[in-house]
């Protein structure tokens, strides 16, 4: 068991730190969304009760809110390396989830299946797997003493 674990080990940091990169990849984009729209409607502050700004702002602070939480465990997580699939899942679904919701916010006539299903993923399957994965961690500590 311990071979396989020190053969897939790799795998999980390197799948960790690609999705590390798309988010940050991610709020560029979100963030070059509001620029867009700013000069596109020649805002520079506020938001001009624009609602496609106005979207833009939320979605862009929504993701910001969210992954800064959000991404507190799994990098704890990602420096334990019998945990290191539990930091690999939950960011996973933390990079799922702001990408559903951000594309499902996007939009005036937004689709809210799509903006529901990113909180669900956000939210509560990546806190879960996270979750799961620091209950573990400290049953772990608790045993080894």
């Amino acid at each position: 068991m311990q071979q396989i674990n020190e053969m897939l080990l790799p795998f999980f940091q390197i799948g960790f730190l690609l999705c590390v990169a798309f988010l940050l990849i991610w709020n560029r984009v979100l963030i070059l969304r509001v620029v867009k729209f700013r000069r596109e409607k020649k805002i520079i502050l506020g938001t001009g009760d624009d609602e496609e700004l106005i979207r833009a702002i939320r979605c862009h602070g929504n993701f910001v809110e969210c992954v800064s939480i959000g991404i507190i465990i799994p990098i704890i997580l990602f420096f334990q390396k019998e945990f290191v699939v539990f930091s690999f899942v939950a960011l996973v679904l933390l990079c799922i989830g702001r990408y559903f919701h951000s594309e499902g916010l996007k939009n005036v006539d937004e689709n809210l299946d799509l903006r529901r299903k990113g909180m669900y993923f956000s939210y509560r399957y990546a806190n879960i797997v996270s979750l799961t994965g620091v209950a573990l961690y400290i049953l772990h500590i608790i045993m080894s003493l």
